[in-house]
């Protein structure tokens, strides 16, 4: 016990949450614990009493707590500086996500080691100053999800950063369910030629899901305009609220694809069915990727769904954009498309409802990556660093 990394996870978000931030954040603890640490996660206090254990789907292997939060000037860098007085000793490392930099700058002043796992860049001044002083402690290190943002790091601000992509749980896609299993868990089905969420029967129509947020940049109206001729039934899972899934179902009547269904925001625990339920999975991003706030990810991101699409196995459709040409391969586990293109993205799905023999082997050929690719495989390899 005595030899046990003492790890404590810092964020400054709220659990449960429909960001996909959260999600990552409890795979990490979850993987940090499965690697032999001793975990904890400080989180900010919220009035539910949700098991987020079983809510994220997650063991509880490690302690989760909340610190409450003061609404006071820089709330943020409070709650922070008091999550980390909180632990005892020097005899631990502070890890941390985003723009969360307040706690182990602290933490390195209380003896302690540190790490910050970056997602995109700094978004002020000062926040660009916090990271370049704390990349220069011997007890710090700051892990990057993308080798494009780990070179514009060095590159722009002469800060080396320990590459560590995001990776999937294997396990919830273990065993994997066949299509029939997983339509008829959901209750997938249809009237006529349209598509509905509810017990009935089992479509013949292929069908082609995308998972993800509900944002500009995504290539939702691409895919709307690549389906509304094409016979299948299309399932969007994603939106943080019904405002959100109701703009993106005008959008896509307006582009005439009436076989679209919005199953709306679904917990985690809830995704490997709806991605087991596809014949094709879509991501068909832009070739200018945004965040919900509006933020230029384009060139760093590291889409987790991407990972647990893998991990389905079954045949992928994306985009050949920066964050999709690190994992995917042309034809090997994926078919790539021309970004902004409905005619490339149609042309893709048609290929695999046509092909059965080529979306079998994309399939198992997706499978094996997120094989390789896990959350407990990515933990051992930071707490490693975090031990040299």
């Amino acid at each position: 016990m005595e030899n046990k990394t003492r790890l404590t996870y810092i964020t400054s978000g709220t659990f449960p949450t429909s960001k996909a931030s959260s999600i990552q954040v409890m795979q990490m603890c979850a993987a940090f614990a499965e690697a032999g640490a001793m975990v904890k996660l400080i989180a900010r206090q919220t009035a539910t009493d949700v098991d987020v254990f079983a809510y994220y789907g997650v063991a509880p292997t490690f302690t989760f707590t909340t610190q409450s939060w003061w609404n006071i000037p820089r709330a943020a860098d409070v709650f922070q500086a008091r999550s980390v007085f909180a632990e005892r000793g020097s005899n631990w490392v502070c890890y941390t996500r985003g723009r969360d930099l307040t706690a182990p700058m602290f933490a390195l002043m209380r003896g302690a080691r540190a790490m910050i796992e970056v997602h995109g860049l700094p978004a002020t001044a000062r926040e660009r100053w916090m990271l370049q002083q704390f990349s220069k402690h011997p007890r710090a290190h700051i892990i990057s999800i993308s080798q494009p943002l780990s070179d514009h790091y060095e590159r722009e601000y002469g800060i080396k950063t320990f590459l560590a992509p995001d990776a999937v749980d294997i396990a919830r896609f273990t065993p994997q369910l066949t299509k029939e299993e997983a339509r008829q868990q959901l209750g997938v089905g249809q009237v006529g030629n349209l598509p509905y969420i509810g017990v009935g029967q089992i479509s013949n129509l292929p069908i082609i899901v995308y998972v993800g947020g509900l944002y500009e940049g995504r290539g939702l109206e691409i895919l709307f305009k690549a389906v509304a001729s094409l016979p299948v039934q299309v399932l969007i899972v994603g939106g943080r609220n019904d405002d959100d899934v109701k703009m993106w179902r005008d959008r896509a009547a307006a582009a005439g694809a009436m076989n679209v269904t919005f199953a709306g925001y679904q917990p985690p625990t809830r995704v490997p069915l709806y991605l087991f339920s596809a014949d094709v999975l879509v991501m068909p991003y832009n070739s200018r990727i945004l965040t919900g706030s509006g933020e230029d990810i384009t060139k760093w991101t590291s889409p987790l769904k991407l990972y647990e699409y893998l991990a389905a196995g079954r045949p992928i459709v994306a985009s050949d954009v920066i964050p999709m040409r690190s994992v995917l391969t042309h034809e090997d586990n994926a078919l790539l498309t021309q970004p902004d293109n409905a005619d490339s993205l149609r042309a893709a799905i048609q290929r695999l409802i046509d092909e059965k023999g080529l979306g079998a082997d994309l399939a198992a050929s997706a499978r094996k990556m997120a094989e390789a690719n896990t959350w407990a495989a990515r933990a051992k390899k930071i707490l490693e660093l975090a031990s040299a």
